[in-house]
């Protein structure tokens, strides 16, 4: 937010009370030295400052509106008023405001506008900071005032503009974001690595954003969110690691990625619906999957280790010295005996699903016959 700057004053009325100015004024006026209408407006500028200064803004547009009657032309007025206008709706945070706040933003744009067009400036890098200012308090006001078209539009003009520039997919997904329309935003995060295939930014940016809906409730004291069932759950992780999947196919070293991989592992892992003794071969074999999803979430982790060139923690009962990676949660006869395991659970589903299909063929062929001997002693009978 800008300051109100103030006019340069006339060194006879420098220090006179505004209406010892005025006296002043009208004497030095006679003699052409001063203008008077200037000395009053620049009277009028220094109490609208004052007023800014108060967080008085309304009091303070009034009294560069009054000065304005007097030096239309004054670049400062311009300033000033703009700044105390944008003040102004800052503050105005209530929905029933919003048709007066559009009236300030639109005296904001305006004065904006026109100190632009008139402040004098003396070299390429002066005129570049005050088009950066108008550029900045323009986007400002119209983000206050919620004018979601007017941003929309010139995040577009930006993107016709500058198409290979990958940052404005997601400013512009962000703006969509503050428009309340979540829709468009994941659009463009989408189309970002659409457009950017080779980004690992891109993949691992619209990873995280899908992996957002699957943080846990921190008051619930839960590892993972009850908003979603455990299938959808493991149906949104799996989305999260495609993505990642991605990441590192673009950049095996981004260690970010490895570190959300982990994560989405451990979101799978919770979503299993484990039992104390699994007896039916499904209850097995989500058992095993679970376990899988856990020595999955640790190769994350030891890639990350890897990266970070951090040694194995020592066995128990020995304390570490410093960072270390965490041994993996199954030993390597556990993931044998993991294996061979659900190898034959696989077995017995399979025997299980030709023993039923057996049986449902044979019901079906036993039925037919019925039929069939039902249908001859029919015609029999006639």
């Amino acid at each position: 937010m800008g300051r109100p700057h103030d006019q340069p004053r006339g060194r006879s009325a420098a220090k006179l009370p505004r209406l010892a100015a005025s006296l002043v004024c009208a004497t030095l006026a006679f003699g052409g030295l001063f203008g008077c209408a200037k000395i009053e407006a620049r009277d009028l500028i220094r109490e609208g400052n004052t007023h800014y200064k108060n967080a008085q803004y309304v009091e303070a547009i009034k009294k560069y509106d009054a000065a304005e009657e007097l030096e239309p032309d004054g670049v400062t007025l311009y300033w000033n008023r703009a700044c105390a206008a944008e003040s102004q709706v800052l503050k105005m945070k209530d929905p029933e405001e919003r048709e007066k706040r559009r009236e300030f933003a639109d005296m904001a744009l305006r004065d904006f506008k026109k100190w632009h067009a008139n402040v004098e400036t003396q070299t390429k890098e002066e005129r570049a900071q005050v088009d950066e200012q108008m550029l900045n308090h323009r986007l400002a006001l119209l983000n206050a005032d919620e004018r979601c078209d007017d941003l929309l539009e010139y995040w577009f003009s930006k993107h016709r503009d500058e198409p290979q520039e990958e940052v404005l997919y997601k400013v512009i997904a962000r703006q969509y974001s503050e428009c309340g329309d979540t829709a468009n935003e994941d659009l463009w995060y989408v189309k970002r690595t659409e457009d950017f295939p080779d980004s690992v930014k891109a993949w691992h940016e619209l990873a995280i954003r899908r992996f957002d809906p699957l943080f846990p409730d921190p008051d619930s004291g839960l590892p993972y969110t009850e908003e979603f069932p455990a299938a959808k759950r493991i149906e949104m992780a799996d989305d999260v690691i495609r993505l990642l999947d991605k990441a590192t196919s673009n950049d095996p070293k981004f260690r970010d990625a490895y570190v959300w991989r982990s994560m989405a592992y451990a979101q799978r892992q919770h979503a299993r619906m484990i039992i104390d003794e699994p007896e039916l071969p499904e209850e097995k074999i989500e058992a095993i999957e679970a376990r899988k999803d856990a020595m999955a979430s640790w190769r994350q982790t030891k890639a990350v280790c890897d990266l970070d060139e951090l040694a194995d923690c020592p066995p128990p009962p020995k304390v570490p010295e410093g960072a270390c990676c965490p041994p993996p949660p199954l030993s390597p006869q556990e993931q044998a005996d993991d294996a061979e395991l659900e190898r034959a659970v696989i077995e017995e589903m399979r025997v299980a699903e030709e023993a039923a299909k057996l049986a449902a063929q044979e019901l079906a062929d036993a039925e037919a016959a019925a039929k069939k001997k039902k249908k001859k002693r029919k015609k029999r009978n006639k």
